[in-house]
């Protein structure tokens, strides 16, 4: 839980950086063994599908020299959506960590690619689901996006 907690604060500042750059508050950080071997923050203003976790999924890949990133975590500031789960559970993640929720687009809550058991099936694809912690720092995570219009981020998102 330390371990979680000190990447999500890291990934809270990526994202601070990001929106201080133009771009939507997202980040994303992948650990092995304790250490950092990837992290981003979002780039969809420049490109639509350069969400941080597939920006991030894509360093880990070439920093491994491989697509097997089983035994990796990956933590990012919001919920992923459903093509970043997708990406997530090809890539054989074992762990996601999360801050806030996205209830109108996530990959966990609104439509379940991560744990998802039933794609397990074609194994040459997809790993089984990967452990999903959510809600680490989503007081602290939230305030970065309430400097945003995305008002549909967090537990209760319709609350102001």
């Amino acid at each position: 839980m330390e371990e979680d907690t000190k990447y999500i604060a890291k990934c809270i500042e990526l994202a601070k950086q990001g929106l201080a750059q133009g771009q939507a508050p997202f980040s994303s950080i992948i650990t092995k063994d304790g250490q950092i071997i990837a992290e981003s923050a979002n780039g969809s203003r420049d490109k639509i599908s350069d969400h941080a976790e597939i920006l991030v999924l894509d360093k880990a890949h070439k920093f491994l020299k491989s697509p097997d990133l089983s035994g990796c975590v990956l933590y990012t500031i919001c919920e992923p959506c459903p093509m970043c789960s997708f990406m997530m559970r090809e890539y054989r993640i074992s762990k996601v960590v999360y801050a806030l929720k996205s209830p109108f687009m996530g990959g966990h809550s609104r439509w379940p690619i991560l744990q998802d058991d039933e794609i397990t099936q074609f194994k040459d694809y997809f790993a089984p689901p990967p452990k999903v912690i959510e809600g680490i720092m989503e007081d602290e995570a939230k305030k970065v996006f309430d400097q945003t219009p995305l008002w549909m981020f967090g537990s209760n998102p319709k609350k102001k």
